[in-house]
């Protein structure tokens, strides 16, 4: 292994606080508290430093229909005032203190997180406190929060590459609600009033849907009774519920193409996704693998015949995204008009012969090593490992799966990848979608499969 790769290792194993042994489990305090929050607490004195992240079931795919956005709004609203303190106060006391205090919306997550020094430890937990519990949600910051989210709104329908994502994510989906992009759409947000923030803040970020983890320089012991008393008035909204908000794509047969007309453009901007796996799958190791190859660096297939040998576009990649019940494997690219056929067919006869005839050994030892020495790598610093163990326990995922990472990886064979090559690398049943010249792609793309044209929404 190389040096750098070894250090990095030391390294993840002093953050985690044990020795780089396969299989040996990450020292943790686990709690859950009265009110139904998931604690956990990892103890590390290498840095004077103090990461609290909160994962809580309160994406976008908790969005009421005809309210799609409103999870991201109530994120991005959460550090908008909270407790006692205006949004600036809030500002200006974390940066006073060098810290940082953030909230994220995503497809499946909420996430506040709050850096500080050890010594500023009771600041950080008021203020994380805060955001999370008691946010105040004023009329005047509402309003302005809901303009600059209809805003971005506006400005994404002139971005290729947003248009091709969405669209793209609309058709796949359908009516599920991983069909809509996090901000939502602009006739959704415009519907939004402060009240939905508030009744959504009430019913989905709550403890018994979420996950606490802190990493740093602390007592695991007293730091849970002071999270205890801190936490103690956030009240559960009730029962998890059996499932999440959604369900799997439906199946494809035969390739379809939709077509999203932009006359002026003058290039084109290519989506291609399937139906594939969840994140809490066995196959995961040998995918991880198997896309390294295909589509997922600089060095992959895809990479190296459609930019670097051809000349076809600037980038191209391909990845697997995995949801808590759903996953979908997609393709995303762009070329001149001029190329879209070539661009397209090379695509799909490349993904082929990968499928067909499966890596070289040489191919498959580089993706394994590139891998295992990557992982570690994304590790380093206190707040990357807890979200990670933050993502461990959303998605239901083994204890132990940082310390056997390199190992479960080093595992996977030939005859593994050249499975999923075959099952879930799809170049036949199929959903592409375009976004150019309406009248250009029509012509470029006969053949190919069955053809519509759509407008930009």
């Amino acid at each position: 292994m190389r040096p750098h790769c070894i250090a990095a290792l030391t390294l993840l194993a002093a953050l985690a606080g044990v020795p780089p042994a396969h299989g040996a489990p990450i020292p943790t305090t686990r709690t859950k508290l009265a009110n139904g929050l998931d604690v956990i607490v990892v103890p590390t004195s290498r840095l004077p430093l103090v990461d609290f992240r909160l994962v809580a079931r309160a994406g976008s795919v908790n969005d009421p229909a005809g309210r799609e956005g409103l999870a991201s709004l109530t994120a991005d609203l959460l550090t908008q005032g909270a407790g006692k303190r205006t949004a600036k106060q809030l500002a200006d006391d974390i940066e006073f203190v060098g810290g940082s205090l953030n909230a994220f919306p995503g497809t499946e997550q909420m996430v506040v997180t709050c850096e500080v020094l050890k010594k500023d430890l009771p600041l950080g937990l008021e203020l994380f406190r805060d955001v999370i519990v008691s946010p105040t949600f004023s009329a005047e910051d509402f309003s302005r929060k809901k303009e600059e989210a209809l805003g971005q709104i506006a400005s994404d329908k002139s971005e290729p590459s947003v248009i091709a994502d969405n669209a793209m994510a609309r058709w796949f989906w359908g009516e599920n609600s991983l069909g809509h992009p996090p901000i939502g759409w602009d006739a959704s947000v415009k519907s939004i009033t402060r009240d939905d923030v508030v009744g959504f803040h009430r019913g989905f970020l709550t403890p018994e849907r979420s996950v606490l983890v802190i990493v740093g320089d602390v007592d695991p012991k007293a730091l849970v009774s002071q999270l205890k008393t801190a936490f103690a008035a956030w009240k559960p909204a009730g029962p998890l519920p059996a499932t999440d908000p959604y369900g799997p794509a439906a199946a494809l047969k035969g390739r379809s193409v939709r077509v999203i007309d932009k006359p002026e453009a003058t290039q084109t901007q290519i989506r291609m996704m399937c139906p594939s796996i969840p994140r809490n799958h066995p196959d995961w190791y040998a995918l991880q693998v198997a896309n390294t190859i295909c589509g997922d660096g600089f060095t992959s297939r895809l990479v190296n015949s459609i930019r670097v040998e051809q000349g076809l576009t600037y980038s191209i990649s391909s990845q697997f995204q995995q949801r808590r019940a759903a996953g979908a494997f997609r393709i995303s690219t762009f070329t001149r008009n001029d190329q879209l056929r070539k661009c397209v067919d090379a695509t799909l006869a490349e993904v082929k012969k990968l499928v067909d005839e499966g890596p070289t050994d040489a191919e498959l030892d580089k993706a394994r090593n590139y891998l295992k020495g990557q992982y570690p790598l994304g590790l380093q610093a206190p707040d990357d490992l807890a979200g990670e163990i933050a993502n461990l326990q959303f998605f239901g995922l083994p204890q132990d799966f940082i310390a056997t990472y390199p190992e479960r990886i080093g595992a996977v064979t030939m005859a593994d990848v050249k499975r999923v090559l075959k099952t879930y690398f799809c170049t036949e049943d199929l959903k592409i979608l375009v976004v150019t010249n309406g009248d250009m792609a029509k012509k470029a793309l006969d053949g190919v499969g069955a053809l519509e044209t759509k407008e930009i929404e």
